[in-house]
């Protein structure tokens, strides 16, 4: 079994896991490993076990306190910063590429934030805010951290106003874009910006990889059973096509792109009944 096949299927097994067991460093290094197998789980866990050290303790202060302490200390004098410049670069969602360069992306440098605040006992989650991951602390709906901000604290009226900004007046606002996430979710996030990115890339395997993990965190998710079917598709894998595309015509058989989805399924049949694999 090749070592691409062994990585899916360990990260198959962690999505199963329940979410308070599910280790988003081991995953993260997962992820990244699909495009550099050399990186170590041993190298990044020393790295954040590193930061967490040298990261100010106020336990006697209140957790906000403690939370922006710890901004101070990543996002200034650490200078974990945002990667403007090559915002579509797929190694800012690489922990370690993070860790190293200290340039990512919203939920990138968020993950190590939430990280280096779990080994410091300070309670942070991700937040799902609409198209800019934040961290916010669980019962408080008005502290959150912009970790692609420069770690800039915001109530919860900064962040209706980022949002009016980045719709243009256009969208609706709600409350909820501010409910923190779970780790899967957090995850499922990460994979969703990578298969975007490589899907504008146009490169296949990388994008299909991603489909292939997002599966593996969410099995019955009709709509990922249908992007990991149309990718096998366009890569040449055409039996797990045709499996993928029947399964969510099944679930979906009045879906939008479904006449699309039963044309790709009578070619594959075409093809597969003259003996292409």
């Amino acid at each position: 079994m090749n070592t691409r096949i062994l990585t899916q299927a360990s990260f198959t097994a962690l999505g199963r896991l329940p979410d308070e067991q599910l280790d988003l460093v081991l995953a993260s290094v997962m992820i990244a490993q699909e495009d550099n197998p050399a990186i170590r789980l041993s190298d990044v866990a020393a790295r954040f076990a590193d930061l967490a050290a040298r990261a100010p303790r106020l336990e006697s202060a209140p957790v906000r306190k403690q939370a922006e302490a710890l901004s101070v200390y990543l996002f200034q004098e650490e200078g974990f910063r945002a990667n403007e410049k090559a915002y579509f670069d797929p190694r800012n969602s690489f922990v370690s590429h993070v860790l190293e360069r200290k340039v990512g992306i919203p939920i990138s440098l968020t993950l190590i934030l939430l990280e280096v605040a779990r080994r410091c006992a300070i309670p942070l989650a991700g937040v799902g805010f609409p198209g800019h991951f934040l961290a916010g602390i669980p019962g408080d709906g008005d502290f959150f951290i912009d970790a692609f901000g420069g770690g800039r604290v915001l109530t919860a009226k900064d962040c209706e106003q980022m949002y009016r900004e980045q719709t243009g007046g256009k969208g609706k606002w709600s409350p909820e874009f501010l409910a923190t996430v779970s780790r899967k979710q957090t995850l499922q996030r990460m994979l969703r910006n990578l298969k975007e990115i490589y899907l504008n890339r146009e490169d296949v395997p990388r994008c299909l990889r991603a489909a292939e993990k997002l599966s593996a965190l969410s099995p019955d998710d009709l709509e990922e059973i249908r992007d990991r079917g149309v990718l096998s598709l366009h890569g040449g894998a055409f039996v797990r096509a045709l499996s993928d595309l029947e399964t969510y015509l099944a679930g979906r058989p009045e879906a939008d792109d479904a006449e699309l989805i039963r044309t790709h399924v009578k070619v594959l049949k075409q093809h597969l009944g003259a003996g292409v694999r």
